[in-house]
């Protein structure tokens, strides 16, 4: 029989929600699978990535999302059989803001449900700001300062 039940990881110190918890018996193998939060972030955040018109996650413009822990950007909740989750991005200019986030609640939703069994009940977007093209042609690297001494 399955169950759900959050208490704290012994190993990670994180919060974690058991997915399925199997009793051994009869030629089966018993055991538990659980999961951190940080993992349906992460799912979240590897589909965000996905969706056209998606440019970042986070508050750095200077961050591009390709190169980016997956979890930035992402909060998550994580229920017994549900999650809701709260987003952060940068839209590229010229989307259509209501049909990107459409597509980023859908494809997050699969992904999630897919994934780690959870139906997503909510995903909040907060659009922090918008790309140009142009603005990557303007973006240097930040440097390292030079050392002050030999």
């Amino acid at each position: 029989m399955a169950t759900t039940r959050k208490e704290g990881n012994e190993t990670t110190g994180k919060e974690t929600v058991t997915i399925e918890n199997i009793p051994q018996g009869k030629g089966q193998i018993g055991g538990r699978i659980e999961m951190t939060e940080d993992v349906v972030a992460t799912i979240a955040g590897l589909a965000a990535r996905e969706v056209e018109g998606i440019h970042s996650l986070g508050k750095s413009r200077f961050l591009n999302i390709r190169g980016d822990d997956p979890t930035r950007g992402v909060g998550a909740e994580v229920g017994s059989t549900e999650a809701a989750l709260d987003l952060d991005v940068t839209i590229e200019y010229g989307c259509d803001i209501r049909k990107v986030a459409a597509e980023l609640r859908s494809k997050i939703a699969e992904q999630v449900d897919k994934m780690a069994g959870r139906k997503v009940i909510e995903v909040n977007i907060s659009v922090l700001g918008i790309h140009f093209p142009e603005d990557e042609e303007h973006e240097q690297p930040e440097e390292e300062p030079a050392s002050r001494v030999r």
